[in-house]
């Protein structure tokens, strides 16, 4: 194995410059550099990261936790997570919880153990295990897209998102409506379904509890439309509380023998690429995946600095795409034959 010393030596130097050099620490002349540099890159020479980590008390690495990478509005949330990390010279650990708390858990124990300088989680439950698990660890953590009160937290005003769905549906004239909810365990979705009952409310559409029909925030649950279309009356308008539900929705919807949106309308949530894509594309409430990655991510820098006093929780306000899978209902009992 190739050492400092044996750079050292094939640079002409000391080993304490090369030492300052690698770790950068001290000032090391511009000629100096140059030779030590075609002594590592000659010599094959590499730097034990663990020791340099030991001697820092800091290995440059952050740990990423979101409950699904299947999700592609979790993958562009790590995608923005790890760019800026990167910029920052700072290594991502990305680990998939499954929606599994115990997993999860996991996750953080490992990542902790590997001591990484901070940690970004978007958590799949189990909000009072979580608590405890921040509130004994020194390592800074930072809650985004399901926010944890009392912690450093960024997430979407969710409520907000439901009272957009519901205002736009109502204004096209849906008195009979539809939710296929998703995980009504987790804080935001919650959030998106009260907002959404009280601004129907408002405009005087009542939600009945049988409309309501649910399971995990999962393609699965989209595939259950056909129990909302048993009802009588049956939605003319059905709000799913992400867009993969809403896309298995729209599948089973066209093989049940209904067109979208001259049958039933569809609202997602989220605004994920593949919402442009569909036929019809998908009417949404678009959450800014972009804002919440990279102000989550400054937010744990501040931590990690020392530079944060006290908790912050940062909510951004999403905003209706209206699509083509949302129209006015058709008259009673007309059905459109899907083509």
């Amino acid at each position: 194995m190739v050492t400092m010393r044996d750079v050292a030596r094939a640079a002409g130097v000391s080993v304490g410059t090369v030492s300052n050099y690698v770790n950068e620490r001290g000032l090391v002349a511009e000629a100096t550099a140059a030779r030590i540099r075609t002594a590592i890159n000659e010599l094959g020479y590499s730097v034990d990261e663990t020791a340099r980590a030991f001697r820092k008390r800091q290995t440059d690495s952050i740990g990423l936790v979101v409950p699904s990478i299947t999700n592609p509005y979790f993958a562009e949330i790590a995608r923005v997570v790890a760019h800026a990390l990167w910029e920052r010279d700072l290594q991502t650990f990305l680990c998939d919880a499954a929606s599994d708390a115990v997993r999860e858990r996991r996750h953080l124990e490992q990542l902790v153990s590997r001591r990484v300088d901070g940690i970004l989680i978007s958590h799949s439950g189990d909000p009072d295990g979580l608590r405890r698990f921040a509130e004994r660890r020194t390592v800074p953590i930072v809650f985004f897209d399901r926010a944890l009160p009392g912690h450093h937290s960024v997430d979407a005003d969710n409520r907000l998102g439901g009272q957009l769905a519901a205002r736009h549906l109502a204004a096209l004239g849906h008195h009979h409506v539809g939710v296929l909810a998703g995980d009504s365990d987790q804080s935001n979705i919650r959030d998106r379904i009260d907002g959404f009952a009280a601004e129907l409310a408002r405009h005087q559409v009542d939600l009945r509890e049988r409309d309501i029909v649910r399971g995990p925030q999962a393609l699965e649950l989209g595939y259950r439309v056909g129990e909302l279309l048993a009802n009588e009356p049956r939605p003319t308008a059905i709000f799913c509380t992400n867009d993969i539900v809403a896309f298995a929705a729209w599948r089973t919807l066209v093989e049940l023998g209904y067109n979208v949106p001259e049958d039933v309308s569809l609202v997602g949530f989220d605004d994920i690429e593949m919402s442009r894509l569909t036929v019809p594309a998908l009417t949404t409430v678009a959450q800014d995946m972009r804002a919440i990655g990279r102000k989550a991510t400054a937010l744990l820098l501040r931590l990690m600095r020392g530079e944060q006093d006290t908790v912050d929780t940062i909510s951004i306000a999403p905003h209706l795409v209206v699509r083509d899978s949302t129209a006015a209902p058709t008259a009673p009992g007309v059905v459109h034959a899907a083509h």
